[in-house]
């Protein structure tokens, strides 16, 4: 079903930040592709919510650490709207718990979903961007990967890499009109944070200048407004008012 609408893929779609930008960039008048992992119940919430906004999506089940599996997922949304226009690497695991209490099996896990997602995904990506002359990638990371937080080093590493892997990609391709760009959407309440107490989310919250975390649809809003703009590439942005360190 080849569209004339703008399309993008969105890893992780199915809860959290990437539902709400599913249900957005569906709202504006694109063609939305999303993938989940394993979280069948999550899936069919999805479908439900998408489906009241419009027909013009798909949900594929994926694992965004497998080579086969990510250029499957790319080669479908090609197929299934006839383009890609833009790629959001929003999936995310993370395992918390100080350093010498981290497995390496939850170090590999929480560094393959994040990092090795984004390679895999960006690799499968290319070629069909370069051969429909641009597109646009956009990877998210967190205000963490430059201020490290206590009991998150697998987490706060993988997003440093993913900061550091854009912009190269986004230097290597810059002259095929590939646009690559970070996106720290700030703190908001999903499965990743839910286990953090009243008392650390208040923590967080008086680390803002504003003293209040991100609203969620600026942070929706901003990320169509990314994806459809054409000069924008190799940055980093914070959607909150934390200051990011060491930079």
């Amino acid at each position: 079903m080849e569209t004339n609408n703008p399309s993008v893929l969105i890893t992780g779609g199915t809860r959290g930040i990437g539902l709400a930008l599913a249900k957005n960039f569906l709202q504006k008048g694109w063609s939305v592709s999303v993938s989940y992992h394993q979280d069948e119940a999550d899936a069919q919430q999805a479908q439900t919510e998408l489906s009241s906004i419009s027909p013009q999506f798909t949900i594929t089940k994926s694992d965004i650490t497998l080579e086969a599996s990510v250029v499957q997922l790319v080669q479908q949304t090609i197929e299934k709207w006839g383009k890609l226009d833009c790629v959001i690497h929003n999936a995310g695991s993370t395992q918390n718990a100080r350093l010498i209490n981290v497995e390496e099996s939850q170090w590999d896990e929480t560094l393959d979903v994040h990092l090795k997602g984004a390679f895999l995904l960006s690799k499968a990506c290319v070629r069909p961007l370069m051969k429909q002359k641009g597109g646009s990638l956009i990877f998210i990371s967190s205000v963490v990967a430059t201020t490290g937080n206590v009991g998150q080093a697998s987490y706060v590493s993988a997003k440093a890499g993913i900061m550091g892997f854009a912009r190269s990609v986004a230097q290597e391709y810059g002259s095929k009109n590939i646009r690559v760009n970070v996106v720290c959407p700030g703190f908001h309440k999903t499965r990743l944070s839910g286990n953090l107490t009243p008392e650390a989310e208040e923590a967080i919250k008086e680390k803002h200048l504003l003293n209040s975390a991100t609203d969620i649809h600026e942070v929706a809003d901003f990320m169509v407004w990314l994806a459809s703009s054409k000069t924008i590439s190799g940055q980093v942005f914070n959607l909150d008012s934390r200051l990011p360190g060491w930079l």
